[in-house]
């Protein structure tokens, strides 16, 4: 059985008070990349685009993400910072969360976050998370916020290229099509940003770490550093205790975790 991805079936899943204009589109270069174009024709809050393929997804970093079609969630979320109730620095959070609660709903297996924006299954990554705006020329004030979402539900091992068939997972749901995990996901986030207290959010955020308490390894002015997160605080930052003894606190970027933090 097909498991097509069709905008009415979401729309019936999708909690009747939200009010989201969906596009569903087969293939796309990006989700993020052409719900940007939108907002030049004024495109309204809580527009929602979603792909069954992209020829050019992408992740932090500028780095790819494989988008095959027909076994994936490719969406981005158009959001208007005037009109949501939380900080829109915490949206990448925000969205963490609104996944994971997505995953364990329909999953045996428990998902975790990598600070700060990666979500694993078994040690692997199932779905990554990209947030990006867009300013006013004139004042640089921040008039669009775009949280793209990527998630691997059942494409194969065989089929992701290289390295990713190493450190690539999918979902494989029982009995559940993507249309409505695709609604879970929007009726989870939205829940979030417009009712979630911010540090409710942030608690079930670190609930859902791998990082915390690991030793981890982060490149910061061109220089490589390593210790152990400690804390995420209340604006989504990482709270590391270098090995020298220094506490350092990340706003952005990457970090490694060892292949033994991940056994079991």
């Amino acid at each position: 059985m097909a498991d097509n991805i069709i905008k009415e079936e979401i729309l019936s899943f999708i909690d009747k008070a939200s009010s989201y204009d969906v596009i569903v589109l087969k293939t796309v270069n990006s989700t993020n990349s052409y719900i940007k174009k939108l907002t030049k024709d004024d495109a309204p809050h809580e527009t929602v685009v979603i792909a069954d393929k992209q020829t050019e997804g992408r992740g932090r970093l500028g780095r790819e993400f494989f988008s095959p079609e027909g076994t994936g969630i490719y969406m981005s979320i158009l959001l208007k910072p005037d009109k949501i109730s939380l900080n829109p620095s915490l949206l990448t959070v925000a969205a963490g969360v609104a996944v994971c609660r997505t995953i364990k709903s329909i999953s045996k297996t428990p998902p975790a976050i990598k600070w700060v924006n990666d979500i694993f299954l078994s040690g692997k990554k199932v779905c990554g998370i990209l947030a990006e705006s867009t300013a006013d020329s004139k004042t640089g004030t921040i008039n669009n916020i775009i949280v793209g979402i990527g998630l691997n539900v059942t494409t194969p091992s065989s089929v992701f290229p290289g390295k990713l068939s190493d450190i690539a997972v999918s979902l494989f749901p029982e009995n559940t099509i993507r249309n409505k995990i695709i609604a879970n996901i929007i009726d989870e986030f939205k829940r979030i940003y417009d009712f979630c207290d911010k540090e409710c959010l942030i608690e079930e955020y670190k609930s859902y770490s791998c990082v915390l308490g690991k030793k981890i390894s982060f490149t910061k002015g061109g220089e490589t550093f390593a210790g152990i997160a400690t804390d995420i605080n209340m604006e989504g930052n990482l709270i590391v205790k270098l090995e020298n003894g220094k506490t350092i606190t990340l706003k952005s970027g990457e970090v490694s975790l060892g292949s033994e933090n991940f056994v079991g």
